[in-house]
């Protein structure tokens, strides 16, 4: 799996992306990468696992942010081993949190010739957080992209998410949060 800093450093012919932040790539996110992957493989792309190098509240809200669930080298690894062909790691600064996420998807499908976009039903981005799964469906016919949207992955009856891990974790519950964050079988 290469490494990408940029979306101009996209070399292939057309991309997935699988747009997250992927702390920790638990069952959620592997459900999701898997998904980008058989996308890719259809449209004969490459997959490319858009994430950034450090929490986005660690820029935002340094007094909120949370701890990671993995290093950024762990994360990549398991891209690595979900069949990701790239990782996007974005530098997140507060200029690139002020960019309207319409933009974001321009730079995607210009710069990374992304044939689709894959997201998880709650994933937000870009200035004010504006950019959700109804903005991606939105702008897909314009920008000749196919938007797939996952739907969430369920631990019970609690939606699987690193805040969700985080608080297993605060409650002692670390085998559970094991658990959600092994990789998992296809």
């Amino acid at each position: 799996m290469k490494i990408l800093h940029s979306e101009a450093e996209f070399t292939g012919r057309a991309s997935v992306a699988a747009l997250g932040m992927f702390d920790g790539v638990h069952i959620g996110h592997q459900s999701l990468i898997r998904r980008a992957v058989a996308l890719a493989r259809e449209l004969d792309a490459e997959c490319v696992v858009c994430t950034f190098d450090r929490h986005p509240l660690s820029v935002l809200r340094p007094d909120c942010a949370p701890a990671p669930l993995l290093s950024l080298e762990e994360n990549l690894e398991k891209f690595a081993r979900l069949g990701a062909d790239y990782a996007l790691v974005k530098p997140f600064t507060r200029e690139f949190a002020a960019m309207p996420p319409e933009e974001y998807l321009c730079a995607l499908t210009r710069d990374m010739r992304a044939c689709a976009v894959v997201a998880g039903e709650n994933y937000t981005f870009g200035a004010g957080g504006r950019g959700d799964a109804a903005l991606i469906r939105g702008m897909a016919a314009e920008l000749g992209y196919r938007a797939e949207i996952v739907p969430p992955v369920m631990d019970g009856k609690v939606m699987c998410s690193s805040t969700r891990i985080r608080r297993l974790i605060e409650a002692g519950e670390t085998e559970h949060a094991r658990r959600l964050m092994d990789m998992q079988e296809s």
